[in-house]
């Protein structure tokens, strides 16, 4: 298959195609600094204790409630997990590759 790197910013209609007809994503190496450095801040976050919503804290209305860290993992995934519903037919492959890239 071919590989795609894509740049934020940059990516073009073609390149989209590309992804939907299966060319496999890879970010550009350039993302890295900006991705760890949101990982650190968001580590920094959990290790003071500081309630962050999203982070630390439960959603919308339970967004006053702060979530123990042992429980910071069972957060993170149920939130997703929460998001993963649907009704109908499954997407096609493609469509759901490029939703995912975008």
């Amino acid at each position: 298959m071919t590989e795609l790197t894509l740049k934020p910013g940059n990516a073009t209609l073609a390149d989209w195609r590309a992804i939907y007809r299966g060319a496999v994503p890879k970010l550009d190496d350039a993302c890295r600094p900006k991705i760890k450095a949101s990982a650190e801040a968001v580590a920094r976050i959990v290790a003071k204790g500081e309630p962050v919503y999203g982070i630390n804290t439960g959603f919308g209305k339970l967004a006053s409630v702060r979530i123990p860290a042992e429980d910071l993992e069972t957060l993170q995934r149920n939130i997703v997990l929460s998001h993963a519903a649907a009704v109908g037919e499954p997407m096609p492959v493609a469509v759901a590759r490029l939703m995912m890239a975008l």
